[in-house]
């Protein structure tokens, strides 16, 4: 199994500096999860969206998912895996 990421993250993008900027996963959650609320209280439903948007991408907490996500993305080194 692969190693755990210090920092989970929900997305990496790469900045025009070639710097790479990390969505952390757990405010990506929390900020779905109130903007979910925030549109589904007009017709009654704000718990239910709320809910649905902190598990939505709850999967990524994988630590293999958090891998395909750095490698996919660039942001990725065997060094920061543990790895020789």
């Amino acid at each position: 199994m692969a190693a755990q990421s210090i920092q989970p993250v929900a997305h990496l993008r790469e900045n025009s500096d070639g710097l790479w900027e990390v969505h952390d996963l757990k405010d990506h959650l929390i900020h779905v999860a109130e903007k979910a609320a925030l549109f589904a209280d007009e017709f009654g439903n704000g718990d239910w969206a709320k809910a649905a948007g902190v598990l939505h991408d709850l999967g990524k907490y994988n630590p293999q998912w958090q891998e395909y996500i750095r490698r996919s993305n660039g942001d990725y080194s065997e060094e920061d895996n543990g790895q020789d």
